[in-house]
């Protein structure tokens, strides 16, 4: 299974403006005959840069919905599917994050078992804060991966 991207949700829901600080992961593979690459649309930036952000929340606190579009490439197809999971590569347990209605965790969960090469497939980000969360900067890392079936 190849690895390829990482989103860092820098997820804003504070007054004032903070970035939290953290380490990437870095990762050495080979290149394979059939690599895939993710382009993320409605983001800032893209690859290991791709950004999001969600805004500020204001109380009452609740659920913050942003769409955005995952286009998954290959290098030698350019017709086929592909498997796309994400994960939480990190959070600090403030919020609840969604895609697609569902929740994610520390495991890999498949975002989309059929993805079309060479579109752009649209997602339904969710961030749920509860009402009894101090104001404060959330940072969530949501890793995403492709792999051919």
């Amino acid at each position: 299974m190849r690895s390829f991207l990482t989103l860092a949700c820098l997820l804003m829901l504070a007054t004032t403006s903070a970035i939290a600080g953290g380490r990437r992961r870095v990762a050495a593979t080979s290149p394979a005959a059939n690599e895939l690459s993710i382009t993320f649309a409605g983001m800032t930036g893209n690859g290991n840069d791709a950004l999001f952000d969600a805004g500020v929340a204001s109380r009452p606190r609740g659920v913050i919905v942003r769409t955005f579009g995952v286009r998954i490439d290959s290098i030698t197809r350019t017709t086929g599917t592909a498997v796309v999971r994400a994960w939480l590569e990190s959070n600090d347990g403030r919020s609840v994050i969604r895609i697609d209605g569902h929740p994610l965790g520390a495991q890999p969960r498949i975002v989309d078992a059929h993805a079309p090469l060479g579109h752009v497939t649209t997602h339904r980000l969710e961030i749920e804060v509860p009402a009894d969360v101090d104001p404060g900067a959330f940072a969530s890392a949501v890793r995403f991966e492709a792999e051919m079936p």
